[in-house]
């Protein structure tokens, strides 16, 4: 059950009693971690270096089992508040355990394993100031690898500021450490949700494009580093985030003809890639859909080779 749904008297006037009595902050930064201690010092340099100083900032710990208290511990500064889960719960669970937590208005969310730049909060507050009825802020970033980066997002669709949530059933563009959200629409849609494997941040700003305005700052304020236990890679998780996605927003999607050829294609070549042979249908209704795609018509060709492996190998070129 979602930590909204979650009502422990106890464990909420602990929360109240372990809060730090200062001024109200003027944002809450949320950073779930697990078993990153090495990575966690720059992030929460990151955090505590902000141009804005009125901030508090929660980690919540999903039980790990490395030095990360004790990492925390050696930060002498009391804007951190601390939260130790007994149990994982993963990702989504945790940033709802710190908006459940959080006392300002506004919720920032941080990766334990990422670097904001120094003006990043400011910028973001700015932009939720000047307009009243903007209730979230996401910005572009660059991903790192051992070997390079990139300047995200990146992907064909161009993204349209008047039509965010049509923008967003075509493309994720929001990476959950560059979001700035007012606390009353992540309670009105009652947070991240915990059912979806991967993509958390995509199925979220979808919701809440659907209650208010999101705006997009085209300034980079992130370092991204892509490290080893991402979920990245895991196509299991891929295949099962996207199904469920399609099956929340299908009306939607199916009111665009591209829409729902990309969508199937999506989910057709995820459920290929995982050994599960009904995407072929799905590949065959997206070329139906657009039938003088290329990419559709050169998948759906090599699905019919009917093994996983040699399917994973054929389509690496044209991977979308």
């Amino acid at each position: 059950m979602s930590i909204f749904g979650f009502d422990d008297t106890s464990c909420k006037e602990r929360f109240i009693l372990d809060t730090p009595m200062l001024k109200i902050p003027r944002v809450s930064v949320v950073m779930p971690t697990f078993n990153r201690a090495k990575e966690l010092p720059r992030s929460i340099h990151s955090v505590l270096s902000q141009t804005v100083r009125n901030l508090e900032l929660i980690i919540v710990d999903d039980a790990s089992t490395d030095d990360t208290e004790r990492v925390v511990a050696s930060f002498d500064d009391n804007r951190i508040r601390y939260e130790r889960l007994t149990k994982n719960v993963g990702g989504a669970e945790a940033r709802n355990v710190g908006i459940w937590m959080a006392r300002a208005d506004i919720v920032a969310f941080q990766d334990s394993d990422d670097e904001w730049t120094c003006s990043k909060l400011e910028n973001s507050l700015s932009a939720l100031e000047i307009d009243e009825n903007v209730g979230a802020t996401f910005t572009s970033f660059i991903q790192v690898w051992s070997n390079g980066c990139r300047l995200m997002p990146v992907g064909k669709y161009q993204f349209q500021s008047s039509n965010v949530y049509e923008s967003l059933l075509w493309q994720n563009y929001v990476g959950t450490p560059t979001l700035v959200v007012k606390k009353k629409y992540l309670t009105e849609i009652e947070g991240f949700d915990p059912l979806m494997p991967r993509y958390q941040d995509w199925d979220l700003s979808l919701r809440l494009s659907k209650i208010t305005k999101i705006k997009y700052l085209q300034e980079p304020t992130l370092l991204a580093y892509v490290t080893k236990g991402s979920i990245t890679g895991n196509n299991e998780a891929h295949r099962i985030a996207l199904e469920r996605m399609y099956e929340v927003h299908r009306s939607a999607i199916n009111e665009n003809k591209a829409l729902k050829a990309a969508w199937l294609h999506r989910i057709g070549d995820a459920q290929l890639s995982t050994g599960v042979y009904s995407g072929r249908r799905l590949l065959f209704y997206a070329l139906k859909c657009e039938p003088f795609n290329t990419r559709y018509l050169v998948k759906f060709l090599f699905s019919l080779t009917g093994r996983t492996a040699v399917y994973n190998n054929l389509i690496k070129p044209f991977k979308s």
